[in-house]
């Protein structure tokens, strides 16, 4: 996910209750053990919880917004364009900006008084950004999708040990994430209404800069760039150090995340932040544009920078995960890697193929365009919401789907539903 989104105002989430319920440091407190009653096989004869399907299908067309800016990522305004894309009329409220008005008394009457004179039929909640006591109250009186497109991890966020999220996430009626093993974690801790979704893009922001069309030797300004922050831990600095030994790379980032690494690691080069104008023209304008990932050991989780990038007609050499053959091909649509040395390997193969590395990246941003815009990412939420679509979460080795309907979770919150084990792959 975006860099900008984590370095944020983390003023969102508080437990408002102040209670332990006995919670241990563990990251999804189990809620049951889900044995009672007999599963039945659901489709792709994944076994899930037997209940009686109930029509609580909503068909949204006031929805009322809350995200801060992300003026980086842009993926706020992002999904608002997206929601208006489907047909909805959308009020955006941004409450940590009230707040700094008006303080937060201030802000919250003013976010009741908007929600009261504007009367949505749905609200819709980027990660945390409208306060838990009005989370609270709105959704227990209006529809809530709250979408994470965050990897959460005790590591990285010390409310994730503490349950905050579970209980932040526990009154709306669709929980959007951005990896399969989330899903599997609020379901596990009584979020079943828990559904998979990538993020996207939003051509609105990002989309090709005009010189993808020059020749080569007019285009490119750069072999190698990395654009994003350094991270948690030291693993992408000392990466891209160790990169930048054999290749000259160019980063785009924030100043003040990189300076305490710039003199620690002197090969590595900042050259500016990476704003959406900039970042179509560094995709534009470098051979090979890095992606390096927060985490690479979780099923379908890359940062958005894999859709942004292909948006931009850039190619992208990107650090593999599991199960990003199910969305994108090797060679096809992006280039991958399992380490250094893979990488540095094709970094030396792409880099000598420009006409190759441009197909690839033809043929990246027309998948990205056609099927991964933050308006798909609507449309499906609005199709599950309709009771249309089941809730959706592949199985760990991909031999099946886990799909429970939305009226199934409402009918029975509290319950968890029982999850198939992979025995196979269903690649064809």
């Amino acid at each position: 996910m975006s860099e900008s989104s984590r370095s944020c105002d983390r003023e969102g989430v508080s437990d408002p209750t102040d209670r332990t319920d006995g919670r241990s440091g563990s990251l999804f407190p189990s809620q049951g053990d889900g044995r009672n009653g007999t599963p039945q096989r659901g489709q792709n004869g994944v076994a899930v919880r037997n209940l009686r399907k109930v029509d609580v299908g909503i068909e949204p067309s006031r929805v009322l917004f809350f995200g801060k800016k992300k003026s980086r990522s842009c993926c706020t305004g992002a999904l608002v364009d997206a929601l208006r894309a489907n047909g909805l009329t959308v009020r955006w409220v941004n409450c940590a900006l009230l707040r700094r008005w008006i303080g937060k008394r201030g802000m919250q009457g003013a976010v009741r008084l908007i929600r009261k004179v504007f009367d949505p039929d749905l609200c819709f909640v980027f990660f945390h950004d409208l306060p838990p006591l009005l989370m609270q109250e709105f959704s227990a009186e209006v529809p809530t999708v709250v979408w994470m497109e965050e990897l959460i991890s005790a590591e990285t966020d010390p409310r994730v040990s503490r349950g905050l999220f579970v209980d932040y996430a526990r009154g709306a009626r669709l929980l959007c994430l951005s990896t399969p093993e989330l899903v599997r974690g609020f379901r596990d801790a009584g979020i079943p209404h828990s559904t998979f979704l990538m993020s996207g893009f939003s051509p609105r922001y990002h989309r090709p800069h005009q010189s993808v069309h020059l020749a080569p030797s007019a285009r490119f300004v750069r072999d190698l760039t990395f654009i994003g922050g350094p991270g948690y831990t030291l693993e992408r600095v000392r990466f891209l150090d160790a990169v930048s030994q054999q290749h000259p790379l160019e980063i785009f980032g924030l100043k003040d995340s990189w300076m305490p690494y710039l003199g620690r690691f002197p090969s590595l080069r900042l050259v500016g932040e990476a704003r959406p104008k900039t970042y179509a023209r560094a995709c534009a304008q470098s051979k090979i544009v890095l992606g390096l990932n927060q985490s690479h050991e979780h099923t379908l989780y890359f940062s958005n920078r894999i859709f942004l990038t292909l948006a931009c007609r850039g190619f992208h050499l990107t650090h593999y995960v599991p199960g990003m053959e199910e969305v994108f091909q090797d060679g096809v649509h992006l280039a991958w890697f399992k380490d250094l040395d893979e990488c540095l390997d094709k970094i030396d193969y792409y880099l000598a193929r420009d006409g190759v590395r441009d197909r690839i990246a033809k043929s990246g941003y027309e998948r990205v365009t056609s099927e991964h815009a933050y308006a798909n990412r609507v449309a499906d939420i609005l199709a599950i919401l309709r009771n249309d679509t089941p809730l959706h979460c592949p199985e760990p080795a991909f031999s099946s789907e886990a799909t429970v309907t939305l009226g199934e979770c409402m009918l029975h919150p509290s319950k968890e539903i029982t999850l198939g084990r992979a025995t196979g792959s269903t690649n064809s």
